[in-house]
């Protein structure tokens, strides 16, 4: 017999419901040792959902799976706005009636947890229109299976009305925000893409400009920003992709050629300069009822993409081919986390609407 067929990236990967065994088998199906181990085995966390922004009703999340440990949520006021979501962790901020920002909030949606932070000093609305975050576990030696209940850190990156990029990285061990660092293009004023995803990559973190030739680059370790060559894209324009590591940790993008999906990575050529080699392409043409605009997001490890068409957006499993309409949004943040049904402390709803009303831990 051949391997059985991998799951689908759609279908969460959860132990059996907890009602067709016994007690005994059921403890043991929902201890800490089980998970992990179960965790362990399939390393790359499923993609439960993702949180959607809108213009009418901002930040709300929209389940995939019927194992999802959330309902379908619309906060009852406008002022919540999803930043970012890995590691388990969701990044959000709270804007004020004009739009303004007013804190962070980390949310931990699996156990509970929230945090609010102050914005760094060097935010000043409007004068820094367009800003960009990450969240990400700060645990050293971590492998990224089971990240809840560690540190975390939120890099915080915006470009102000003269375009000079700055930067900082707030540590919840420390609970306080690193100096500003800060840096501008020589020629052309900098401004980062504040709707475009970002990418995690080894101890650095790259959030993309709106000029074609540059990438923002915030390394972790020495806490300093720089701008990095980005090589132009075959026919492609800038924000018509979007960043995201490779299977082998180097930084890698995906970009729509007409009805073909490119994956690329960055690598460095015999004579040193860095290029672009192509590593993937699928043909959409026979999978989405429309032709596809753009890739919007993607989950990283399940090969599934948000590719945005004139019908609305898709979600699109590389592995098996199956596409799914889950939204009419083009901000969407997908949310990846292990999740074992029946072990939630509190009800999904009771979670978000916890939220939504700031009952929130102050660090």
């Amino acid at each position: 017999r051949g391997d059985p067929p991998p799951p689908s990236a759609g279908r969460p990967r959860v132990p059996l419901p907890r009602l067709l065994v016994c007690k005994p088998w059921r403890s043991r199906l929902t201890g800490p040792a089980f998970s992990r181990l179960y965790r362990e085995f399939h390393r790359a966390p499923p993609l439960l959902g993702f949180f959607e922004n809108d213009e009418t009703v901002f930040c709300w999340f929209a389940p995939l799976t019927p194992t999802s440990p959330f309902l379908p949520v619309h906060p009852s006021q406008s002022d919540l706005f999803t930043l970012d979501a890995r590691h388990g962790l969701v990044l959000l901020t709270a804007l004020g009636a004009d739009g303004e920002p007013l804190c962070l909030i980390v949310w931990d949606p699996i156990f509970h947890r929230q945090w609010l932070l102050p914005l760094p000093e060097f935010v000043d609305y409007p004068t820094v229109p367009d800003c960009a975050a990450a969240v990400l576990c700060a645990a050293d030696g971590c492998d990224h299976i089971d990240c809840h209940g560690n540190p975390f850190r939120v890099v915080y990156v915006g470009t102000d009305e003269d375009g000079v990029a700055q930067a900082c990285v707030y540590s919840s061990e420390d609970r306080s925000w690193s100096p500003v660092t800060s840096c501008e293009h020589t020629d052309l004023p900098l401004l980062v893409i504040s709707s475009r995803p970002n990418a995690l990559v080894g101890d650095a973190v790259y959030f993309l400009c709106h000029q074609e030739t540059f990438i923002l680059q915030y390394d972790l370790f020495n806490q300093e920003l720089s701008m990095i060559y980005w090589p132009p894209l075959p026919k492609c324009k800038c924000g018509e992709y979007i960043v995201m590591p490779t299977e082998d940790g180097v930084l890698g993008c995906a970009t729509l050629k007409e009805s073909k999906l490119e994956l690329w990575s960055m690598e460095a050529g015999t004579d040193g300069a860095v290029k672009w080699a192509i590593r993937r392409v699928v043909e959409l043409e026979n999978l989405l009822p429309s032709p596809p605009r753009y890739a919007i997001s993607c989950a990283n490890g399940v090969d599934v993409f948000f590719v945005r068409t004139d019908l609305g957006t898709f979600t699109v499993e590389l592995n098996s081919g199956r596409v799914k309409k889950v939204s009419n949004s083009t901000n969407i943040i997908p949310y990846m986390s292990f999740y074992t049904p029946g072990t939630s402390i509190v009800k999904p709803v009771q979670a978000c609407l916890s939220l939504l009303s700031y009952d929130l831990q102050i660090i």
